[in-house]
């Protein structure tokens, strides 16, 4: 349920509001749960949630859009706020959004048709393909797809340099990260990379004898109808949102879209982003065997929360005796999450254009409302701030930016999420923001029995950010979440 920070090299999933309500597997023959109709009512009740996240207050983001597909159509697709602060330009359904990671199971499927044509072998070496890469003769495919690979993450790294504000080429992010050793074994264990992608997306490229962007256009968008959805630079006169680095109009960081290639460069628009999802829940991408396959290939990512797995590009993620196949994306600018339920032919998109937008407060309350049997609303509680647990959190904090945190304070999941390098990517993240100077209580809840209490953290840097922390009902840490 820990969420790692959000950024261009992070996979920050759902787990950070529903973790709540992991469990197992449903019994064997249990009927696939359907969501609640779209009443006028429930679709009030969904408005209000995505209204109450748009606008200027922390956390939230000037734009957001929301699409929804119930029984293989869309449902719902309704956006509010304003997508240019600078001209007061409305957000519309038909606005466009930067998907970020989103963008990998694009990427995942475009292999995945590879590999259903016989072109393309899951478990051949990267060299079969791409015989110059770097560490091509030491990973293969399979472990790309997966983040198993030991593959450099270029992405922080590349921000924080600054060299994303310069077009680059797949081959440059390559030679960028041609000199870095693998970060572990190959196939030991779960570690995004966006590196492995840019790999994917070039294998792509020398197999089917085209470039990335055109071979999605022709097997990927066309196929599941979408006309609003393309990559790199948005097409001129497309309605575009303009991302922010919060919902007070902070200005993204500059920088160029060909940097983000096939692990983040799709511009794209709410509904059509289901479209994609039906499209491959319906098997109009790949064949219901090798979706099945993205998803039973598949490791074990603690760093995404507790019992989360990653699959050939997509996140599994438990919940309620189900699992839903999600990806989450993230680049300055913007926030986005994509989650199905295959078995019940439900998808639903969430698009943000502020780059510390939770998209957990828009995916939690709409879950809560189509799905209560998977995941109970939590309850609201009027108790006052509990000092013990304001500087449980303060401690927390510094031993994140320390490097070194107290695992035994936590449950079993939540520990073997904190691994070194999810407590390190918190740290780099926190890092910038300077001391912690203010904890203001917001207020508490309860879901599942765990208890969640809510502040506004002040910094030295000048902003303020949304932190909770979630305790089970031994007072052990379950869950921390930041935006």
């Amino acid at each position: 349920m820990i969420t790692a920070p959000r950024g261009f090299a992070s996979a920050a999933t759902l787990a950070s509001v529903l973790g709540l309500a992991v469990a197992g597997a449903a019994p064997a023959g249990a009927a696939a749960p359907q969501p609640v109709e779209l009443t006028p009512a429930v679709v009030a009740r969904l408005d209000g949630a995505v209204r109450a996240a748009t606008g200027s207050g922390h956390g939230h983001a000037p734009a957001i859009s929301v699409a929804v597909v119930e029984n293989g159509r869309i449902a719902y697709a309704h956006a509010f706020g304003v997508a240019d602060l600078a001209t007061n330009r409305a957000a519309t359904p038909e606005t466009r959004f930067r998907i970020a990671s989103v963008t990998k199971m694009f990427t995942a499927v475009s292999v995945m048709q590879l590999v259903q044509g016989g072109r393309v072998r899951l478990d051949a070496p990267l060299a079969t393909y791409l015989p110059s890469a770097p560490h091509a003769s030491e990973v293969t495919i399979r472990q790309l797809l997966m983040h198993t690979s030991g593959i450099w993450n270029y992405g922080d790294e590349a921000i924080r340099s600054g060299r994303v504000a310069t077009p680059a080429t797949p081959a440059a992010i390559l030679a960028y990260a041609a000199d870095k050793p693998l970060d572990q074994v190959p196939g030991s264990k779960f570690a995004y990379s966006n590196t492995g992608y840019v790999l994917l997306g070039l294998v792509v490229e020398a197999v089917a004898h085209q470039p990335l962007a055109a071979y999605e256009r022709e097997h990927v968008f066309a196929p599941a109808g979408m006309r609003q959805t393309t990559s790199g630079e948005p097409p001129a006169g497309a309605p575009f949102a303009v991302g922010y680095m919060d919902a007070t109009g902070t200005p993204a960081i500059a920088y160029s879209p060909s940097w983000f290639y096939a692990d983040g460069d799709i511009v794209s628009t709410a509904s059509d982003v289901t479209r994609f999802d039906v499209a491959l829940m319906s098997g109009r991408l790949v064949s219901p065997a090798t979706f099945a396959e993205m998803q039973s290939s598949a490791v074990a990512a603690p760093s995404l929360g507790p019992n989360v797995r990653y699959g050939l590009g997509v996140t599994l993620f438990p919940l309620g005796g189900v699992t839903l196949v999600e990806h989450h994306g993230g680049v300055p600018g913007f926030e986005a999450e994509n989650f199905m339920l295959p078995d019940s032919g439900f998808a639903a998109v969430v698009l943000g254009d502020a780059f510390d937008f939770p998209t957990s407060s828009i995916s939690g309350p709409l879950m809560s409302a189509l799905f209560p049997s998977l995941l109970p609303p939590p309850v609201a509680s009027a108790a006052s701030e509990d000092p013990a647990v304001t500087a449980r959190l303060r401690a927390f904090l510094a031993q994140i930016a320390s490097g070194h945190v107290d695992t035994s304070a936590m449950t079993p999941e939540m520990a073997a999420a904190m691994t070194p390098g999810a407590t390190a990517q918190l740290a780099a993240a926190i890092a910038p923001l300077g001391e912690l100077r203010t904890l203001t209580f917001r207020g508490q809840d309860t879901a599942s029995g765990y208890r969640r209490h809510h502040y506004a953290a002040a910094f030295a840097g000048g902003q303020t950010l949304p932190l909770t922390i979630v305790l089970d009902a031994n007072g052990k840490i379950a869950g921390f979440q930041f935006a």
